[in-house]
């Protein structure tokens, strides 16, 4: 009989190294973790992109502005609020029109940050430092299946494998990466199938 005891492991002790598709070759490249400069406690770490296959490096994401207001029309005199669409430079004012009587004007504005969308594959899971699709990935009935790198499909299979399986919660409350898997990750009858998609990740 297979046996699963969790060890308290938390989604975010796999981020040493997140596998994802490169932005411009479309080659595995990986989300690292690097120690910032001048830091002497070791714990100053820092997400940064790199791509083997083509060299390609981010090491801040990018970023951009969405401006936003109330506003009385100098026109008409009604309230109005406007939001933009995002744009790529922070603008101190920005021109809308008045949605009561159309007259358009040019506002001191405020704006916030948001950051910039990859365009590749719409709709795929993606990690949170510069929105790039994960490596691993793969539909499953409907439901989207997916690892970080080596170390995490490790630790799924041993879970999917096992036929008894143990919670271990001191200290962690409901906040390990097993307490919170999907139901059809949990499953029996998408055992098998589980198990081959990530024998063939780790091939």
């Amino acid at each position: 009989m297979e046996r699963f005891q969790d060890e308290n492991k938390w989604l975010r002790s796999f981020y040493n190294e997140i596998l994802v598709k490169c932005p411009k070759c479309e080659s595995k490249a990986a989300v690292k973790e690097e120690l910032k400069e001048k830091c002497e406690c070791g714990k100053c770490n820092s997400m940064v992109f790199e791509c083997k296959n083509c060299f390609y490096k981010i090491k801040q994401a990018v970023y951009q502005y969405v401006a936003f207001g109330k506003e009385y029309c100098n026109n008409c005199y009604e309230k109005f609020e406007y939001q933009s669409q995002p744009l790529k430079e922070k603008p101190l004012t920005y021109k809308t029109k008045c949605p009561h009587c159309n007259f358009q004007e040019e506002w001191k504005t405020k704006t916030y940050r948001v950051r910039e969308e990859s365009k590749l594959d719409n709709g795929l899971a993606r990690e949170m430092w510069y929105d790039l699709p994960l490596w691993f990935q793969k539909e499953v009935n409907g439901n989207l299946f997916w690892a970080y790198n080596l170390n995490h499909i490790d630790y799924l299979e041993r879970y999917i494998k096992a036929d008894l399986r143990e919670r271990n919660n001191e200290g962690s409350g409901n906040g390990t990466m097993v307490s919170r898997l999907p139901q059809f990750v949990k499953a029996a009858k998408n055992r098998e199938k589980l198990l081959k998609i990530l024998k063939k990740w780790k091939e």
